[in-house]
């Protein structure tokens, strides 16, 4: 799968988070996932809480929003300014792909909800049942895996949008809305390493019982991280 294509990515994680996992930011993550599916594929990064955002949304051809340890619930600037971002670039049938954060502001911004996890943190790798079918899903899979890490999710998908992906903690884990977004809440661009590290920079705000849950789930098996990779790509180049 090799086709010129120009991806914006978008990365809400704000600087004084970058140093939780040795320096790595989520966007370069980001761009090391998705160019391994696609060698032609030009990224440019940016970091939407220093005020980073494209000049112009016809500059790219499709939109990689990021997650962060921000909630879409602050009313910080430049999460209102990635919403505005998200209009812009849906108005244009830009291609968008959306992960955690990016996946629940998206569901925010075009009327949907938002709130806590009744389970309490979702962290570790979760198995997913495909409970939909898309042609850009190659290679085909019924059931894969992928990690999380968060607190809050989506509880009411937007009008229009398609579920296609669920767990017992989700029952709308991932979903389309019309023919250029796709959203998932899990993280194909975090390595095992990262989930590890976030452990430690949440030590003092996740509950005891939930810990131990979290890092039985951080060992449950390989998360399909490749399979998500690649179905990302195909969507942006669908």
């Amino acid at each position: 799968m090799s086709k010129a294509i120009r991806i914006a990515v978008i990365d809400a994680v704000p600087k004084i988070y970058w140093g939780d996992d040795e320096g790595i930011t989520d966007g370069e993550k980001f761009v090391e996932l998705l160019s391994a599916q696609n060698n032609q594929a030009e990224f440019d990064i940016y970091y939407a809480a220093e005020n980073q955002l494209p000049e112009s949304v016809q500059d790219y051809d499709g939109y990689m929003f990021s997650g962060s340890p921000a909630s879409v619930h602050d009313e910080d600037d430049w999460i209102n300014q990635i919403s505005g971002l998200i209009r812009q670039a849906n108005d244009l049938n830009k291609r968008m792909v959306a992960s955690c954060f990016g996946h629940q502001l998206v569901a925010k911004t075009f009327g949907g909800e938002v709130g806590q996890n009744e389970n309490g943190w979702c962290i570790g790798n979760y198995n997913l049942n495909i409970k939909h079918r898309y042609e850009w899903m190659q290679p085909e899979a019924t059931n894969t895996s992928i990690f999380h890490f968060n607190q809050e999710r989506v509880t009411r998908l937007p009008e229009q949008a398609i579920s296609f992906a669920n767990h017992d903690h989700y029952a709308d884990f991932a979903y389309t809305l019309g023919d250029n977004i796709l959203c998932l809440q899990g993280h194909p661009e975090q390595p095992k390493r990262a989930m590890n590290n976030f452990m430690i920079s949440v030590d003092k705000i996740v509950p005891e019982d939930e810990k131990k849950t979290a890092r039985r789930m951080i060992e449950n098996g390989e998360p399909d991280a490749h399979i998500w990779g690649e179905w990302m790509m195909r969507f942006f180049l669908n």
